[in-house]
């Protein structure tokens, strides 16, 4: 396989062939890679540093949205279970009606969120289980382009063919655990063949907890798949001559600064979705409002109509019914009365219902005999009629604004 054939580079000195991994020409005594000017593998020998920086960076911003969920009024549970909706797609969530929207950072934010304590922990477990591999197999350059890469490939694979806002690093993991699966496959032997299995078991295991829990293995997929076809063009070493260094360390540098810029495009827009958020729940409490008044009001001219309806029943028309008719409406005008008036169009209403089922109510309690019975039951139809189509006109009129103000 490749990785038996030893990798010739030339010298930077004297030009001839020596070894990769010479430290130092042994044709010249010159060293045979001098350090480029920016050199992530002077910063990052321990093979974890950019691993650790991403951990890091996920658990700072699951800190900040839990303050913020805190300031919002979500209490210290903030700090377990996910914030609202608005804190995250404040700060950089995938939601893909966004996206269209002209806020393409979202594809690179979304990798550093998570969704809850849990979802933090098991990806940071497997973050630091996966990453430090591949930053030491690759480089510390090729494991930032291979993590934000794969990452934003996750993403958008979300974004095309799922509805639904996501968060997570997992898009990225999977990313990571593709590109080792391929390299071990192209490693042979017993130890790349066990790496192999080794990381596909991780991906099936990682799939079927997605799939039980509802997690978005639409990006654990794309993740995969574009972490799989790195493996196949990424050569498994850091890299070795200055030329190559500094095209990786601008590589890096180039993926560390698109993740800046989508944070700082995140920070501009920051604030507008909670402030939707708020607006949203006003308007559900409004319509809710809306809805428990127009709910009473229904529930009194369910009373009125079974008052008018005696008619239709030969003999029913006692003083008993009488009674229990005037009971019924005085409990609707007792309930109508205690009822919260949403908007100041519906206050006549209410007050105009009232009063006439009270009218209504003592008539029946003063019907004592059937002439006075079947002039009760008679009495201001036309009144009722038209409180009611008033109140049809402001429910429809509630309707339509609900809609415009949820279509916005």
């Amino acid at each position: 396989m490749f990785s038996d054939r030893k990798k010739l580079v030339m010298c930077q000195v004297c030009r001839g062939l020596i070894e990769a991994s010479a430290k130092t020409c042994p044709l010249c005594g010159r060293e045979s890679v001098p350090p480029a000017r920016i050199s992530f593998d002077k910063i990052t020998e321990s093979h974890n540093f950019f691993s650790l920086v991403i951990l890091t960076i996920n658990i700072v911003l699951f800190v900040l949205m839990s303050i913020v969920e805190v300031r919002n009024g979500g209490g210290g549970e903030a700090f377990v279970k996910s914030a609202s909706n608005g804190v995250l797609d404040d700060f950089g969530a995938l939601v893909p009606s966004l996206v269209r929207a002209g806020q393409w950072w979202r594809l690179v934010t979304f990798n550093f969120l998570h969704i809850g304590l849990m979802h933090l922990m098991f990806n940071s477990s497997a973050l630091y289980s996966i990453g430090p591999q591949v930053e030491g197999t690759y480089g510390s350059q090729k494991f930032v382009f291979a993590y934000v890469g794969t990452g934003t490939a996750s993403a958008f694979t979300s974004y095309l063919f799922l509805p639904n806002g996501s968060a997570g690093a997992s898009g990225a993991i999977f990313g990571l655990i593709g590109l080792m699966a391929v390299y071990g496959y192209r490693l042979g032997g017993t130890f790349g063949r066990g790496l192999m299995r080794q990381m596909l078991i991780w991906a099936g295991i990682g799939l079927m907890f997605g799939f039980f829990l509802g997690a978005n293995n639409v990006a654990h997929v794309g993740g995969f798949v574009a972490g799989a076809a790195l493996g196949f063009v990424l050569k498994p070493d850091a890299p070795s001559t200055v030329g190559s260094a500094a095209r990786w360390n601008a590589t890096a540098i180039a993926c560390i600064g698109l993740v800046a810029i989508s944070f700082v495009m995140a920070g501009r827009a920051y604030g507008s979705q909670q402030e939707r958020e708020v607006e949203s729940a006003t308007v559900a409490r409004r319509y809710q409002n809306d809805y428990e008044f127009a709910q009473i009001v229904e529930r009194a001219g369910d009373a009125i109509d079974d008052s008018f309806d005696v008619n239709r029943k030969p003999g029913s028309a006692t003083r008993e019914f009488a009674v229990k008719t005037a009971a019924e409406l005085r409990r609707s005008a007792g309930e109508l009365d205690k009822a919260q008036v949403p908007d100041d169009r519906a206050a006549p209403i209410k007050s105009r219902l009232i009063e006439l089922i009270n009218e209504r109510a003592k008539a029946f309690e003063q019907a004592t005999s059937d002439a006075m019975i079947a002039a009760a039951i008679t009495s201001n139809r036309e009144a009722f009629d038209e409180v009611f189509e008033e109140f049809s006109d402001w429910e429809k009129t509630v309707i339509e604004e609900f809609k415009q103000q949820r279509d916005r």
